[in-house]
């Protein structure tokens, strides 16, 4: 029995519709999305659109089976030039956001961006997806062309052209009096065998996914950013009728992977002259655009390091 995880707002829970032959995730996130988004005060479309890859980035990273990292990213020739997310495989998150204000404001006034936010916010672009399992392997990387009206339309593009087996997604972003919340669902298709290893016709296989387009499609935005619906509830609301079962459900938060050591390793790559010409009163800044952290260095201790540090 899977305990009940209604206290829990950030949480990925994996999921396996029996009657219907899918298996899913579905993730809710209060805390670690509304510390992201309101670290850097965005406005509010760049946070729905950078809080809308953030839920993409956790629902499709923690369906991956390996210990590293995955990273959404779009760029764009629009207002909102890049959108970056790091998802760890410890369900640690972080996101990023760079756009023109004054683009932004003419593609507000000109309205429209509830129905099509990809092309007026982000325009024509890329949509990647990048897998790094660590130094000893290479990195997987999908791109596809923003071609969708909202960023879950650009990801059915990516699954449709990457041979990946059959996978819906639905997405939320919302702002609550309490701060922002986001939620994503996502569903695919099991091996085609039934109940005692029968297979199971390609016509059912159909009916079924039809069936579950019909039913993810009830799923309403409001459920999914409600901090009051616990995912067991929501999950039974949507699938009591196909047999829903639920297994461990696994922790997101916010986190981030910049250090001192790893600004050095930058700095120390850089021509001496630039560094001198970047420092401000003897001192070089370097401000994270993750989570804004600050750090200080002197370019004497870049260039001339004492022994035995970084």
């Amino acid at each position: 029995m899977v305990p009940d995880l209604t206290d829990q707002t950030d949480t990925i829970q994996p999921f396996q519709v029996d009657g219907l032959h899918l298996s899913g995730r579905l993730v809710r996130m209060g805390a670690t999305v509304d510390r992201v988004l309101s670290q850097h005060d965005y406005p509010d479309t760049v946070s729905r659109m950078l809080g809308e890859l953030m839920a993409m980035a956790a629902v499709l990273g923690a369906a991956l089976k390996f210990e590293g990292r995955m990273t959404a990213e779009t760029r764009g020739d629009g207002p909102i030039r890049l959108l970056a997310v790091d998802f760890m495989s410890d369900g640690q998150m972080r996101g990023y956001a760079s756009f023109d204000a004054e683009r932004l404001a003419e593609a507000e006034a000109s309205g429209g961006l509830a129905e099509s936010p990809v092309p007026r916010l982000i325009g024509a672009g890329l949509l990647a997806l990048t897998v790094d399992q660590g130094p000893e392997t290479e990195l997987y990387q999908g791109i596809v062309q923003l071609d969708g009206a909202t960023l879950a339309e650009c990801a059915h593009s990516y699954f449709q052209q990457s041979d990946q087996i059959d996978t819906a997604l639905k997405l939320a972003v919302e702002r609550k009096p309490d701060g922002w919340r986001a939620g994503a669902i996502s569903m695919q298709r099991l091996a085609e065998l039934g109940a005692g290893d029968e297979p199971v016709l390609s016509a059912d296989r159909e009916d079924n996914w039809r069936t579950a387009m019909a039913l993810l499609g009830t799923a309403t935005p409001g459920e999914l950013t409600d901090p009051d619906l616990s995912d067991h509830s929501l999950l039974y609301r949507l699938f009591h009728e196909q047999g829903v079962r639920v297994f461990d459900a696994r922790p997101i938060s916010f986190g981030c992977s910049c250090s001192d050591e790893r600004a050095l390793a930058v700095l120390r790559n850089m021509p001496a002259a630039e560094i001198e010409d970047l420092a401000i009163d003897g001192v070089l800044e370097v401000i994270c655009q993750f989570c804004n952290r600050t750090q200080h260095f002197t370019p004497q201790f870049i260039m001339n390091p004492a022994p035995g540090t970084a």
